[in-house]
């Protein structure tokens, strides 16, 4: 799937977003481009059913440094006991 922006088209197949609970805890991790192609790392965490959370964005410098990334964020989840929401 590819979205246009003002001429610029991103392949938005290579995005990725992950989702982890612990009671009424959240934490979703989301892997995207930005407009100059350049890949983020957005982290959201906070309790549910409260305006109260956090956001956060890490630039990565590529695709490898972006997917390893997530996979010690998803590593991180399972040490704190979090469920992988499907």
């Amino acid at each position: 799937m590819s979205t246009s922006t003002q001429g610029a088209s991103f392949d938005t197949s290579s995005w990725i977003t992950l989702r982890w609970t612990r009671g009424t805890r959240y934490y979703r991790v989301h892997l995207e481009q930005d407009l100059w192609s350049s890949w983020v790392v957005t982290s959201v965490n906070g309790r549910s059913g409260t305006p109260l959370g956090r956001a956060r964005c890490q630039p990565a410098a590529t695709i490898e440094a972006a997917l390893l990334n997530l996979a010690y964020v998803a590593k991180r989840r399972r040490q704190r006991g979090y469920e992988l929401m499907r």
